[in-house]
């Protein structure tokens, strides 16, 4: 209804209220108060009814409109298992034509008769699949047209290893990189790497969508190569400029156990071994002391090159110091709401030889001593910085300092791998 007839309504209401207390007013004698009092009460009454005739109103409305996606729902699913169905029928009617191609096709005679029957076979082919499509668009645009379905965006309708595969190969791999600063100078001392790939349209594929994906189609390790890459090559750059600024890249225990890939991610990096103080390899804690033999032999062998290796997602500041310095661990990213509330408040410190009761403000001394430098990370205010420096923290990250932002598309295309990089071990295509 509209608000208009609700005005409407409620004047009415009050003019009839009005009357009527008026009315009782000269028949029973009453005083004007009473009768004011009594013409309230009718309006009251009045309004209240027909709050309550719109609720039950809009709540069965509701209920449609629920009951009609609900239903539109269903004819989607109806209709996604109808073509499914329609794709197993031309993947078996192909592997039929498959099979009487290999079976009919005389062996003494295969340039006579092989072209004749493929072009029957293609023909019907092209067939199936321009009936299958026509289908297909049929029941979508009938579903559409019924209930009033938003159409399926071509992006939508592939699965998200499709999409991982596609940004790969077609080479829509961006890198972003946020920066690491020096307290309290807050000058760029580092920056972190972050692999953001593309959908055809160009919309940026979240981490928290492409990760399990390329985790699931065996594409990991391909991905940390290749912001490995460009990692190499922007860090080569800022070298020609006189610039130290090192880069940090997460590599993910997938690829440090992979038979295909690491070798070739070895020698990559033992060929650029002399970027060893630039080059910072990162890696989650859970996946750190989770590590497998394999895994630990891989960081080994990089550590023994000269690189070092960085710890983030630190959920606890309980950390084994001795054997993050024998694993060639130099960093330690902790986010500054954790170091405040387990360092400062809970007293939890880290596992060392140090004997005596530390106190807060030395906990970055103990860390040091061992070759191993803080980042506190997630810093978002000047608050936040102030207790940061009250633990005499070396370095620090967050959306205060700098987002992660793309290189420029000059740089992107100037540091994008060869196409064979891609396809190393045979697993994108």
């Amino acid at each position: 209804m509209p608000i208009i007839t609700h005005v409407l309504l409620y004047a009415a209401y009050a003019l009839i209220s009005l009357t009527v207390g008026l009315a009782l007013s000269q028949i029973g004698g009453e005083g004007l108060g009473a009768s004011f009092l009594g013409g309230i009460a009718l309006f009251s009454a009045c309004a209240v009814t027909h709050a309550s005739i719109a609720a039950t109103t809009a709540a069965g409305r509701v209920g449609a409109a629920e009951k009609k996606i609900k239903g539109d729902i269903e004819r989607l699913r109806s209709a996604h298992r109808e073509i499914s169905a329609d794709m197993d029928a031309v993947q078996t009617r192909m592997d039929q034509i498959e099979t009487q191609v290999a079976f009919t096709i005389p062996p003494a005679a295969p340039q006579l008769e092989a072209p004749q029957n493929g072009q029957v076979e293609l023909k019907l082919i092209d067939q199936i699949v321009d009936k299958l499509g026509a289908a297909m668009d049929a029941r979508l645009q009938t579903i559409q047209s019924a209930g009033n379905v938003t159409p399926i965006s071509p992006s939508a309708a592939r699965g998200p290893m499709d999409l991982v595969r596609e940004a790969l190969l077609e080479n829509r791999v961006e890198l972003h990189l946020q920066p690491i600063v020096q307290l309290p100078q807050r000058k760029t001392a580092f920056y972190e790497g972050f692999t953001r790939l593309k959908d055809a349209s160009g919309r940026l594929i979240l981490p928290q969508e492409f990760i399990p994906a390329a985790e699931q189609a065996g594409l990991m390790s391909t991905i940390d190569n290749v912001l490995l890459f460009r990692c190499v090559q922007i860090v080569r750059k800022l070298m020609k400029q006189d610039r130290r600024v090192g880069i940090f890249c997460n590599i993910s225990p997938i690829a440090l156990a992979d038979n295909s890939f690491f070798p070739q991610f070895y020698e990559f990096m033992r060929e650029n071994r002399d970027l060893a103080g630039s080059v910072i390899f990162e890696i989650p804690q859970a996946a750190y002391e989770a590590r497998t033999s394999i895994e630990a032999r891989a960081m080994g062998k990089l550590v023994d090159l000269g690189f070092r290796f960085s710890i983030d997602r630190i959920t606890s500041v309980e950390l084994d110091l001795p054997d993050l310095e024998r694993s060639g661990v130099r960093y330690a990213k902790i986010a500054a709401r954790t170091l405040a509330d387990q360092i400062v408040q809970g007293g939890v410190r880290p596992r060392s030889a140090i004997t005596r009761e530390i106190a807060a403000a030395d906990i970055a001394a103990v860390f040091q001593r061992y070759g191993i430098d803080i980042i506190a990370e997630r810093i978002e205010s000047e608050d936040t910085v102030l207790e940061v420096l009250d633990l005499d923290v070396p370095y620090g990250q967050g959306h205060l300092f700098g987002t992660p932002r793309a290189i420029k598309e000059s740089l992107m295309e100037e540091t994008a791998p060869p196409r064979d990089f891609y396809l190393k071990g045979g697993r994108v295509a």
